[in-house]
C-alpha cells in the first residue's frame, strides 16, 4: 500500500492547483492522461475531486485502502473518494 501512495505522489500532478501551465486547458488534460495511464482515476482541483472512468475494475477500495484513509485530513493523502 505504501508503495502505491509513494507512487501516486509521482504521477503527474494530483492537484491541479500546483500545475504550472494552468493558464493552458492541454496542460490540464495532459495530466489527466499522464495520472489515468497509471490508473490514478481522482485528481483535485482545490477542495473538488475529478474523478476519470477507468473502464476496468481497479483495487482501490479495500479495506486496507479504507481504512488508511479514514479519518485522515484532506491533502494528507493522495486524491480519492
Amino acid at each position: 500500500m505504501e508503495n502505491e501512495l509513494t507512487k501516486r505522489d509521482h504521477i503527474g500532478v494530483q492537484d491541479f492547483v500546483l500545475l504550472e501551465d494552468y493558464e493552458h486547458p492541454e496542460a490540464f488534460v495532459e495530466n489527466l492522461k499522464k495520472r489515468f495511464t497509471e490508473n490514478l482515476i481522482y485528481t483535485y482541483i482545490g477542495p473538488v475531486l475529478v474523478s476519470v472512468n477507468p473502464y476496468h475494475q481497479l483495487d482501490i477500495y479495500n479495506d486496507e485502502i479504507i481504512q488508511t484513509y479514514r479519518n485522515v485530513n484532506f491533502y494528507e493523502l493522495p486524491p480519492h473518494m
